[in-house]
């Protein structure tokens, strides 16, 4: 019987190490566009009360046009040409389709430089309401366009704005600044292993596990609970935990370092 229980586990552990191997090689694309895209949809919601009057026809014209580009898995050009002549010409559509056409553009790895403009329009409507998810999706298309280094400089900078803004962590509800806080805190893990920073790395992956307050979970306030189940749950979704994550990369770089 402990034959079998210690075959088993030697079958597992290549498995987990894929799995690891793979979050790594998609770290940096995967985590920061999924986190944009959750924050996209906080700010559509936070946008609904400007674009519920809108006219029926186009309304329709313009859902049948997203549908049918949608169908194609994104990979229409001609319908998505049709779309952005769509909401351009009913202008009081924008801030229903364009979030939704460009977090669906990044997600799928189809964003390209043409639709920059239409990402600028979508985020800058947020500018003056939500000024801190603004800045953290302004970096997913830094990112997209693989400019590391300004891309960290930005979290780090949009860190200390946060930092400075204590009734932003606190109270803020939709979601808890500390959800923004805390992707934010990963991103900056992920774009210093991107750069090979292996100092600040493992600092900053131990600034995350210290906020999360990883191994004494209980002592967390709801905010941050809420922060790291938010975190967890994109992880979990890819059968790891943000723990073991954590950990490997930890173990990697201490041996780099010795």
């Amino acid at each position: 019987m402990a034959k079998k229980s210690k075959s088993k586990k030697v079958e597992e552990e290549p498995q987990l190490k894929k799995m690891l191997l793979w979050i790594m090689e998609k770290r940096i694309y995967f985590f920061s566009l999924l986190a944009s895209v959750v924050f996209l949809n906080i700010i559509l919601y936070k946008l609904k009360p400007f674009f519920k009057k809108k006219s029926i026809d186009s309304s329709m014209l313009v859902e049948k046009t997203y549908s049918s580009w949608k169908d194609s898995s994104y990979n229409d050009r001609d319908k998505l040409s049709q779309l952005k002549a769509y909401i351009k010409k009913h202008p009081n559509l924008k801030p229903k389709y364009e979030g939704l056409i460009v977090q669906n553009l990044l997600i799928n790895e189809k964003f390209l430089k043409e639709d920059e403009s239409l990402a600028s329009s979508a985020l800058d409507r947020t500018k003056d309401e939500l000024p801190f998810y603004y800045e953290f999706a302004k970096v997913a298309l830094l990112i997209n366009k693989e400019d590391y280094v300004k891309a960290l400089d930005s979290s780090k900078e949009l860190k200390a704005n946060m930092l400075c803004d204590l009734s932003f962590l606190q109270s803020e509800t939709l979601p808890a600044g500390a959800v923004l806080y805390s992707f934010n805190l990963l991103r900056i893990a992920l774009l210093e292993a991107k750069l090979n920073n292996e100092k600040e790395e493992m600092i900053a992956w131990q600034e995350l596990e210290d906020y999360l307050k990883m191994g004494s979970e209980k002592d967390l306030n709801e905010n941050i609970k809420l922060a790291a189940k938010a975190l967890n749950q994109i992880f979990n979704e890819n059968e790891i935990k943000l723990r073991d994550y954590i950990l490997y990369r930890k173990s990697s770089l201490s041996s780099v370092e010795s």
